[in-house]
C-alpha cells in the first residue's frame, strides 16, 4: 500500500459512496482500515457500511446479490481483471441478511486476493 494503491481515483470516485455509507452505519474509519489492510474480522456496522456501498453504486438486488458485470463496469479497466479475477470463486453469497451477504462477498474476495483487495 502506497500513494498509488489503492488508484487514488477510485478512491476519489468512492468518497461521496464512502462518507454516505460511513454516516448511515456508524461503522468506525479504523474498522474499515482494518479490514482493507489488516485482518478479515467481523463488525456488524462494517457488514452493513459493505451493503450500503453495494447499494449506493447500484450492483446488489434486493436479496443480497451482487450483479458482478455491474461491478466490474464500475471499476477501471486497470483494475477489472484483477476484480473479475478476484471473484471467480465468489458468486454465491452466505448469510441471512442483505449486511452478511454483502460481507461475504467482501471477505471472499480479500482471501481470494490479499493483495489487490481494498474496501474504499
Amino acid at each position: 500500500r502506497d500513494e498509488n494503491y489503492p488508484p487514488p481515483g477510485i478512491l476519489k470516485m468512492a468518497k461521496p459512496f464512502h462518507d454516505a455509507c460511513v454516516e448511515k452505519t456508524g461503522v468506525s474509519e479504523a474498522a474499515i482500515k482494518e479490514f482493507s489492510d489488516g485482518e478479515i474480522h467481523e463488525d456488524e456496522k462494517l457488514k452493513c457500511y459493505m451493503n450500503c456501498f453495494f447499494h449506493e453504486i447500484e450492483v446488489v438486488d434486493d436479496n443480497g446479490d451482487v450483479h458482478l458485470e455491474k461491478l466490474f463496469a464500475t471499476v477501471p479497466l486497470s483494475m477489472r481483471d484483477k476484480l473479475m479475477e478476484m471473484s471467480k470463486g465468489c458468486a454465491h453469497p452466505e448469510g441471512d441478511t442483505l449486511c452478511h451477504k454483502a460481507w461475504w462477498f467482501h471477505q471472499c474476495w480479500k482471501k481470494a486476493d490479499p493483495k489487490h483487495y481494498f474496501l474504499p
